[in-house]
């Protein structure tokens, strides 16, 4: 079944726009014509990456203020493992920031969150290293975690994990067992790594990461911290 959901979105791509900078999905004829379903008993889709949102109310100046606060805090935890900040939501390849809307006064257009948000892009390997820090970070804000798998509505719903009260979504905007998104794509693609490769920031001495592997490296390399790092910075642990 996972082959045929693939080839079904494969033939999809060349009229799709892959990756919209919001949530997307199939307009009503793609939907009937060629649209892979999930259906009962099949086995999953495999997690090509992860989110991680912060809900917050748009109606509180200081929940704002506090939530901005946490990301720009986040965004200092992991400057070293960052890439630039990202504008969409899909297939970065690294782990990345999410700006695709202003977080003081809107919502996410597209998406199915009624309140504030902000985001993160967690390829595989960063899951052990974004989210228990920001279990134990998020204060008084609810953290969703969920999978990417093309599933939007199984992705948000049923395969997701909330920290702290679970906020209302608009499931209405997803079809359920509907593959809206990830076509062309696959685990270990570009977009979707599943280790980090040689010379890749696994951990970083200041924040107590020493001799802990933080990102998952690839085969045959391991997470090593201290002197040796190209860049003269010893503080850094890297995929070697």
């Amino acid at each position: 079944m996972l082959r045929r959901i693939a080839l079904a979105l494969g033939s999809l791509a060349a009229v799709v726009n892959a990756h919209s900078t919001k949530y997307p999905h199939m307009s009503n004829e793609m939907r009937e014509e060629g649209r892979a379903r999930l259906k009962e008993g099949d086995e999953p889709p495999v997690i090509l990456s992860w989110h991680v949102h912060i809900t917050y109310f748009l109606t509180q100046p200081d929940n704002i203020q506090g939530a901005l606060d946490l990301r720009a805090r986040a965004a200092e935890h992991f400057a070293p493992f960052l890439g630039p900040e990202c504008d969409g939501r899909y297939d970065y390849g690294v782990l990345c920031m999410i700006k695709d809307h202003n977080f003081e006064n809107e919502t996410l257009a597209g998406g199915p969150f009624p309140v504030g948000e902000w985001s993160i892009f967690v390829p595989v390997p960063y899951y052990s290293l974004v989210v228990p820090w920001l279990l134990q970070h998020r204060g008084i804000y609810s953290m969703i975690v969920h999978p990417n798998t093309g599933l939007e509505y199984e992705d948000h719903s049923i395969w997701a994990a909330w920290s702290g009260p679970a906020q209302p979504l608009d499931m209405s905007i997803f079809d359920e067992g509907v593959a809206t998104n990830e076509e062309g794509h696959w685990r270990g693609d570009a977009g979707n790594p599943t280790c980090m490769a040689a010379g890749t920031v696994c951990g970083d001495l200041e924040r107590a990461y020493n001799a802990t592997t933080t990102v998952l490296c690839c085969p045959g390399l391991a997470c090593g911290c201290g002197a040796g790092s190209d860049d003269g910075d010893n503080q850094l642990c890297r995929c070697a």
